[in-house]
């Protein structure tokens, strides 16, 4: 598992685990809460404990890391799809 994002904006922890399956996605954790996102086009897979207001700033603070995020995913996996 490498932590991509560590401690950001509102203390969530962005996860890509290095044994993980396509298609691409991140973990993103606080508190024991999960939330995983699909990579490709920003989409819920997942939601386990986070609000509406939780969703939404997660989702923009993976929108500004995207490029790395991808970058990331690929060095570990290879391929997005």
């Amino acid at each position: 598992m490498v932590t991509v994002l560590y401690r950001q904006r509102h203390g969530y922890d962005v996860r890509i685990h290095s044994d993980d399956h396509l298609p691409a996605h991140v973990h993103v954790w606080k508190d024991n809460r999960e939330l995983i996102i699909e990579l490709r086009q920003m989409r819920i897979r997942k939601n386990s404990g986070f609000n509406s207001r939780e969703v939404r700033e997660i989702l923009a603070l993976l929108r500004e890391h995207e490029v790395l995020l991808r970058e990331t995913w690929l060095r570990w996996h290879g391929s997005l799809e």
